[in-house]
């Protein structure tokens, strides 16, 4: 291995010992060192940040276009702080500061109608193409111009344009060169273009979660698209072994809130691997603790108090110190609240101790304060009460009397 990384070095060296000779000998490398010299500091930074915004928005112009050619709507274009969205009253724009913590952009689809299993393939299918659009154009960007800086070497006299177009290329190979790395990664909370395009394709737990999720962007509700969802989601939770995974959570969690705020019955397959999970497995991480709240709710729906108190008690135990104190707060107060423990009218009066999480990035679209808010709502009151007979008391006194 020594011998064949020596044998790669002399190689490289070689290539870029006669690269540079050549350019030298041809008088390119000097139209490229006084290109660079006609540049000022500002216009270096300058065209860093048209570099940047060009490759971004060709990046999410790249999903925009593949999901409007498929005919599917859109809701929003991300430009990190610059928003394009659309509403009941057409296409607007405004300008997010805070949105700078994306580092990047995003577009949100409007997924439409989706009511039979002939909607959700075609669905499917449309989402993976627009995935993958991204990277193509990215990749394309990248070889374009590494051309164009190639033939103004060559063939042009003007340093300034020379210069210009050395340092763009130079930034723009820099940026989609990480571009397309992190379309190779992913964790719990991200995947990357390459992985979330392989996964559509071929994974059904990930395929339902993702549309489950967009579909609360769509301007059109209908009662059989959250039928179908509801129905997709319970054949599939049915065929699985359910984990503390992001996926399984998610899917999970869409089940069990048409349970607890619907008018839909419980399965009794799923409700028996409900009632074989793990507790802790799910208090570490922000899904998995609004799961197991929600696991207090569904059994409190389904008339099983003396358990729901006994898992609400249990939670506060088990959560992890590392969760976010003020997402702790606010769920014990709203499982008091939704329980009929002890009511906290006045804790949901001030909109600042509600917890949104990431649902601030959305709040052009969705109002996360006013969708929480459907969820304060206390369940149909359960009796929950322990028999006492009064003649066994009686009997106590009279033995203790005598």
């Amino acid at each position: 291995m020594k011998k064949l990384r020596w044998i790669y070095f002399l190689v490289v060296a070689f290539i870029v010992g006669y690269s540079y000779t050549a350019l030298v000998y041809n008088g390119i490398w000097f139209k490229l060192i006084n290109g660079l010299q006609s540049l000022t500091i500002f216009s270096y930074l300058g065209l860093f940040i048209l570099s940047f915004y060009v490759s971004l928005t060709l990046h999410e112009l790249g999903h925009f276009f593949a999901f409007v050619i498929q005919k599917i709507k859109i809701r929003a274009l991300y430009l990190t702080i610059f928003v394009f969205y659309k509403n009941e009253k057409g296409w607007h724009f405004t300008i997010r500061p805070k949105l700078w913590v994306l580092g990047g952009g995003l577009v949100v689809p409007d997924l439409g109608k989706i009511e039979n299993d002939q909607d959700f393939d075609q669905l499917r299918n449309r989402f993976a193409k627009a995935l993958i659009a991204a990277p193509v154009v990215t990749i394309s960007f990248l070889l374009i111009s590494m051309m164009t800086f190639i033939l103004v070497l060559v063939y042009s006299t003007s340093s300034q344009w020379i210069g210009i177009i050395s340092i763009v290329t130079l930034y723009v190979t820099l940026l989609s060169s990480l571009f397309i790395y992190t379309f190779t990664l992913h964790n719990s909370m991200f995947y990357g273009d390459f992985v979330a395009y392989k996964k559509m394709k071929t994974d059904p737990i990930f395929q339902l979660t993702q549309i489950n999720q967009y579909t609360m962007f769509s301007m059109v509700e209908t009662e059989k698209t959250t039928e179908y969802l509801f129905n997709k989601t319970k054949n599939v939770l049915k065929e699985i072994q359910l984990d503390a995974s992001i996926f399984h959570t998610m899917l999970l969690t869409n089940y069990l809130d048409q349970i607890i705020r619907g008018d839909e019955e419980v399965d009794p397959i799923i409700d028996a691997k409900i009632k074989a999970l793990k507790l802790i497995a799910y208090t570490h991480s922000e899904h998995g603790i609004y799961l197991v709240y929600d696991l207090c709710y569904y059994h409190y729906k389904t008339k099983n108090v003396a358990k729901a108190y006994q898992m609400f008690e249990d939670i506060k135990k088990r959560t992890s110190k590392k969760l976010n104190p003020k997402l702790i707060t606010y769920l014990e107060k709203k499982t008091l609240h939704v329980l009929n423990i002890e009511y906290q009218d006045a804790f949901f009066m001030d909109k600042n101790n509600y917890y949104v999480g990431n649902s601030w990035i959305f709040d052009i679209l969705i109002d996360p304060i006013e969708t929480l808010k459907e969820y304060h709502t206390p369940l149909p009151f359960v009796e929950y009460s322990s028999p006492v007979l009064i003649e066994d008391i009686k009997l106590e006194d009279e033995k203790s009397d005598n």
